[in-house]
């Protein structure tokens, strides 16, 4: 339970910090907004990141990246009548921090093959 809430704690300041960077790095307030690969490298990046501790649970990572773009979004961010497609766009989107998952432990896979050849 303890490594769950601090797998969830640091996907969660990820995940805001996905959206605090946006505007300086794309210059959107949002970023799916922006016709750059910020948000999907972003999202990638996190979920890759927040495995590099192998105790960590998959769902406290993607559940951690929504929760802290959703808190930034409704603390920060002016709220409109488009909220909820925001939070639509945010879960999909959000589903990349998976591939970013699937890509460490590919990542981890083949680093093992090559040590366990050698």
């Amino acid at each position: 339970m303890r490594q769950f809430l601090f797998s969830l704690s640091v996907s969660t300041l990820l995940g805001a910090a996905i959206l605090f960077f946006s505007p300086y790095i794309t210059g959107e307030v949002e970023p799916w907004d922006a016709e750059t690969f910020y948000y999907t490298g972003a999202l990638l990046l996190a979920g890759f990141l927040v495995l590099l501790d192998r105790h960590v649970s998959y769902e406290s990572i993607f559940i951690g990246i929504m929760l802290g773009q959703a808190i930034y979004m409704f603390i920060f961010m002016p709220v409109d009548s488009l909220v909820g497609v925001a939070l639509v766009i945010m879960a999909f989107k959000s589903l990349l921090s998976c591939v970013g998952l699937l890509l460490k432990s590919a990542i981890s896979d083949v680093l093992h093959l090559i040590k366990g050849n050698t």
